[in-house]
């Protein structure tokens, strides 16, 4: 059976409603299905019925408004949310959406059937326009490309429609009018209402798009963005001199703008792209990372020796940053990555100021990173990147996967060469680790218990010192096995 078929079987009649209409006019595909029927006293009892013709979990969602989702087992999988109309009737339903391209509803009848794609579970429909219930002037707006609110009291409402606006409009590549942008800046302080998680999964949507960065600097404008994330106000005002107005944001926001182009292009400016996919499978939460990498520098700003300088502010950006994280619910492993890398963040410019990049080096640089070295080195990138401009950096690609040569000695700290030389060392640590396969090159082969046993010595400091030095062999490549390693331990006696 197919599925508007199902559906109708158990609700005859039933509405289509929200984004799915909305992207299916826009011939976009969707996933979620999100339908309306008349409110009945047997409504439970229906929607696990339709659940069992479709072979779906079944689960309430909100069971004091009966709102039911089932999410069906067979692969791909979709999910299906299921309500009775707000209000008792289809039109007090639309009217109580939050904006008016989503407020539309369409009548599912026989022959209408959703066409899925068996790879993706996506789906795609054809609806008439002339079918299409739009009682707040939605198509009009789709037109127009347009974010307009279906009434001016939807935000008090429900407060995370302030970030759910900014989140649409970047998916669809939509503006949002200027009226609609004055009402968010009056109501941004609501936004600290909403569960943590809910506001989450709003930003993380949002750092889907490929010009996240631009819909970041419209909700600063709109008084959204420092809303959410308050230590960020700060930072507008501080180091003005240095990264012009806009201060510590104009270059926070800047790398965000990088991260962008760079998970845009990496093709382009990474020949290993391929391997390194497999390192930065979330990009969303490496633009998150952006965002708050230089959360600390506002707090941690001093004059010194007539330099303004931000000592420790990566490892007390790593406590802030977490703190916001947890805030937001995201999972330990999200906020693990994030604050490792925000920590550590100067550490590949320290290593970069060196002239020569040892093995040596390098390898402790790995060993201590582990499994954090390419997210490390992908926000050092668009950090690193952010002092360019983007023809600079276009100009600069070519240049990149050169071998880095040391600086002349009192080139300025803001040149663009400075620049180019340390993200040709944040190239060479990338494709140096892919090409070593770092994740087994670091795999310990011997411990110290090999090593007291091989050498037969006590417990000392010389114990770390040889591993060391076996660890290195097996980075350079020069050992590979157990044997090859308890051989060269031999030979240090």
């Amino acid at each position: 059976m197919k599925l508007t078929g199902a559906i109708i079987s158990v609700f005859p009649d039933v509405y289509l409603v929200g984004g799915a209409i909305r992207d299916a006019v826009l011939k976009r595909p969707f996933k979620d299905i999100d339908l309306a029927v008349p409110p009945s006293t047997d409504f439970r009892a229906k929607a696990l019925s339709l659940a069992r013709k479709l072979n779906a979990a079944c689960f309430p969602l909100d069971e004091e408004n009966q709102v039911y989702r089932l999410t069906v087992r067979k692969a791909p999988g979709f999910q299906l949310d299921l309500m009775p109309f707000v209000g008792g009737t289809l039109e007090s339903d639309l009217k109580r959406r939050d904006f008016t391209i989503n407020a539309l509803a369409l009548k599912l009848a026989p022959g209408m059937d959703f066409r899925a794609d068996r790879k993706t579970g996506e789906f795609t429909l054809k609806p008439a326009l002339s079918a299409i219930i739009d009682p707040s002037g939605g198509l009009k707006d789709l037109a127009l490309k347009k974010i307009k609110p279906v009434s001016p009291d939807i935000f008090s409402q429900d407060p995370l429609r302030l970030l759910r606006a900014f989140r649409i409009a970047a998916a669809l590549d939509f503006t949002i009018a200027p009226p609609v942008l004055k009402a968010i800046k009056q109501q941004a302080a609501l936004i600290t209402k909403p569960a943590g998680e809910r506001v989450r999964e709003e930003l993380l949507r949002l750092f889907e798009s490929p010009k996240s960065h631009e819909w970041l600097a419209l909700m600063h404008k709109a008084g959204l963005l420092t809303a959410i994330f308050p230590d960020l106000a700060a930072q507008e005002s501080c180091a003005a001199g240095y990264y012009g107005r806009g201060g510590v944001l104009k270059h926070t926001l800047r790398v965000v703008e990088r991260m962008d182009h760079l998970f845009e292009n990496l093709k382009a400016y990474l020949p290993a792209h391929k391997k390194i996919a497999e390192f930065i499978q979330s990009p969303r939460i490496f633009k998150l990372a952006a965002l708050l990498h230089d959360i600390a520098k506002p707090p941690k700003a001093a004059m010194v020796k007539g330099r303004l300088r931000f000592f420790g502010h990566e490892e007390y950006g790593a406590i802030m940053a977490g703190k916001v994280m947890e805030d937001l619910r995201f999972s330990r492993d999200e906020i693990r990555l994030v604050t490792k890398i925000i920590g550590t963040h100067l550490r590949p410019g320290n290593l970069a100021a060196n002239d020569v990049i040892s093995d040596r080096a390098m390898f402790r640089f790995f060993r201590t990173m582990g499994e954090y070295t390419v997210p490390l080195l992908i926000l050092s990138w668009a950090d690193h990147a952010s002092y360019v401009s983007a023809e600079q950096l276009k100009k600069m690609r070519a240049k990149l996967q050169a071998q880095p040569a040391p600086l002349k000695p009192g080139t300025p700290y803001n040149s663009p060469k400075k620049t180019l030389r340390y993200m040709q060392v944040l190239n060479l640590l990338l494709g140096v680790y892919i090409k070593k396969n770092m994740k087994l090159r670091t795999a310990r082969l011997v411990d110290g218990n090999d090593v007291i046993k091989t050498l037969k010595i006590p417990e000392s400091p010389r114990i770390g010192e040889l591993l060391e030095k076996i660890h290195l062999l097996q980075f350079e490549g020069k050992i590979k096995t157990r044997e090859q390693a308890l051989k060269a331990l031999k030979g240090m006696k």
